[in-house]
Parts: C-alpha cells; sequence; structure tokens
C-alpha cells in the first residue's frame, strides 16, 4: 500500500518514489494525478506553457518568453522532455483532467545535473505550477516528490535559483525541512540543498 506523502516529513523522505501515492487531492478539493515526466509528455509540456501566464513563465525561465516562435517552444518542450529520472535529467509532474477528460499537466518539479556530468552529486531544481491552481498545495507536494526523485538520482545536493523577489517560491523549498545554505547576490537568491539519506 503506497505510503502518504504527508508522512514523509516524520519518517525523513524515506519511501522509494514509485511507492508514494499517485493521487492528491488540492485545497478546493480538485483531484490531481502525480507521476515521473517522460519522453512522450513534449506536447503536454508545449500545452503547458502555453496555459502559464506571462509573469510564471518569466520567474521559472528568468527572462522574457513573449513572442518566442511555436518552433522554439516546440523544441524546447522536446529537450525539458528528454529524461530518464536517473542520471541527467527528471522531472515530477501534477496532472488534471478537464471537464472533456483530457488531461493537462498543471504543474512541474524538475532536477537537472550539469549539462555532460551524469554521475554529478548536485542538480539544479526549478519548478512552476499552473496559476489556476496556486496556493493549492500543488508545489509542496510536487517538491516532497522530486525530493524523493533526487533520492533515486543519487542527487546529493539540490540547488535552486530563484528572483530575490520571488518569495513564493522561495518559502516552498524552505518548507522542505532540508539543511539549507542561502545565498542572496545581483537579485537572485540561491538555496543549496542537502538531500536526505
Amino acid at each position: 500500500m503506497p505510503e502518504p506523502l504527508h508522512k514523509q516529513a516524520q519518517s525523513g523522505y524515506k519511501p522509494d518514489i514509485n511507492r508514494v501515492r499517485r493521487m492528491f487531492t488540492t485545497r478546493d478539493g480538485r483531484v490531481v494525478r502525480m507521476r515521473l515526466l517522460q519522453p512522450e509528455d513534449a506536447d503536454l509540456l508545449i500545452d503547458f506553457f502555453h496555459r502559464l501566464s506571462p509573469e510564471s513563465r518569466r520567474r521559472r525561465f528568468h527572462t522574457n518568453t513573449e513572442g518566442l516562435s511555436e518552433d522554439f517552444i516546440a523544441e524546447n518542450a522536446r529537450e525539458l522532455a528528454n529524461v530518464d529520472n536517473l542520471t541527467q535529467g527528471g522531472a515530477v509532474i501534477a496532472l488534471y483532467e478537464d471537464e472533456d477528460g483530457t488531461e493537462h499537466i498543471i504543474g512541474s518539479a524538475r532536477l537537472a545535473r550539469p549539462a555532460g556530468q551524469p554521475d554529478s552529486p548536485e542538480a539544479e531544481a526549478a519548478i512552476v505550477v499552473r496559476d489556476d491552481f496556486h496556493g493549492q498545495g500543488v508545489g509542496t507536494e510536487l517538491l516532497r516528490r522530486m525530493v524523493l526523485l533526487a533520492k533515486q538520482m543519487n542527487v546529493k545536493t539540490i540547488i535552486a535559483i530563484f528572483e530575490a523577489e520571488n518569495e513564493g517560491a522561495i518559502r516552498l523549498f524552505r518548507e522542505l525541512g532540508l539543511p539549507t545554505e542561502i545565498d542572496v547576490s545581483q537579485g537572485e537568491t540561491t538555496l543549496i540543498m542537502t538531500v536526505p539519506e
């Protein structure tokens, strides 16, 4: 029987990522499915990108994303989806089924090792949640699963870089309860977190 994620704070992130419940209910009662990103999810990532507000896109990618060509967006979606969840990179996604039965990504928490370093003990983290799901607990659930993914990938240190004013995302990462170092420099906040054994 899968272990509820809320018990992880007490158990120190012990469960295997493949043994936690896949379903999650948001604060307002919507049922969300969580799973690992797969290479065939590129089209879902394109749809996700288009459903984010310009502000959420800017905070996620640290740049203005207005005016990007569809070819550029599709190529980047293919690159982001090209993960194995073991070596170079991985991601946990949250999916929601709309009224017509179509499933959409509504959140993603990603880990990426430095290029060409599949054995690096460090990985950079990023998270983004669709605007209409902000404040519903989706980000917290994604990040808890991201820590389990880090363990599966044998990542020892998670590094997350934010615009200094992105207090909501910084708070989410700090609420993970991991040993954390913080550096603020030139308008960016960097969190360096130790993954539990």
